[in-house]
């Protein structure tokens, strides 16, 4: 097991910038195809552009001391209490045995409220109905699941323009006041953390047109949620010691 954390700032660039490269190279091949997809549509729907953030995450376990011929990395439902069980992106198993279970989304574009209002009830209605499988003794495992949240978010003037809070019924939280919608995502991702609903989670904002990345808050950064699955990786290796690690 690999003692120490590497610095992962050079991979997180390198997999926004190919992120990017994919959505825009998409585009161009619906267009060179003669399919007409309004707006962004076009960018994601050769459905590749998140691989090299999933990738990333690989690395991360792979660099924790998983070998990689014992990994199983792919899209699975999980099941509920709800609903009979919703796909997650990213399922990480070993020997049949569940590692990890890591949501993988972004949100591109000049409309933050439609876009991050559905991801939020996305997000927090996928946790609560793991967590009441689990309680409800549906999801029966040694380890408690470990629930993971990545989102990468286009840096532009809209997400990162403070907003005057809407009429509500009461009062909202003082905690939005002055807030931009990028704000506004690291504080929802945070709570999700506090209260225990994730484990770890990541918010990148990633610049279109430079490449460039940066983290709301350094609780919600690429680091420490690597930081958070390499511990993972600790307590499910000391969990099965049966296993036969090759």
């Amino acid at each position: 097991m690999a003692n120490d954390l590497p610095d992962y700032a050079d991979k997180v660039n390198a997999a926004a910038a190919l992120y990017w490269d994919v959505r825009m190279s998409q585009a161009q091949r619906s267009r060179d195809a003669g399919v007409v997809n309004t707006g962004l549509r076009s960018e994601v729907t050769g459905g590749r552009h998140l691989d090299a953030l999933e990738l990333l995450l690989v690395d991360v376990l792979v660099d924790a001391g998983k070998p990689a011929g014992m990994l199983e990395v792919k899209r699975r439902p999980i099941p509920g209490y709800f609903r009979r069980d919703k796909s997650w992106d990213i399922v990480v198993t070993i020997d049949g045995r569940v590692l990890a279970i890591i949501e993988l989304k972004s949100i591109v574009g000049n409309n933050p409220g439609q876009n991050f209002n559905n991801r939020t009830d996305e997000a927090l209605g996928q946790a609560m109905d793991v967590w009441k499988a689990v309680e409800r003794g549906i999801i029966d495992t040694p380890l408690r699941p470990w629930l993971g949240y990545f989102m990468l978010i286009e840096d532009n003037d809209s997400w990162n323009h403070v907003s005057a809070a809407r009429s509500a019924v009461w009062p909202s939280d003082p905690v939005f006041d002055n807030t931009s919608a990028a704000d506004r995502a690291s504080i929802f991702f945070e709570r999700m953390v506090r209260e225990r609903l994730l484990d770890a989670a990541c918010v990148v904002l990633a610049d279109r047109s430079s490449g460039a990345v940066r983290y709301q808050r350094d609780s919600l950064s690429f680091q420490s949620f690597a930081a958070a699955m390499f511990g993972r990786c600790l307590q499910f290796k000391a969990i099965n010691v049966d296993l036969r690690w090759k």
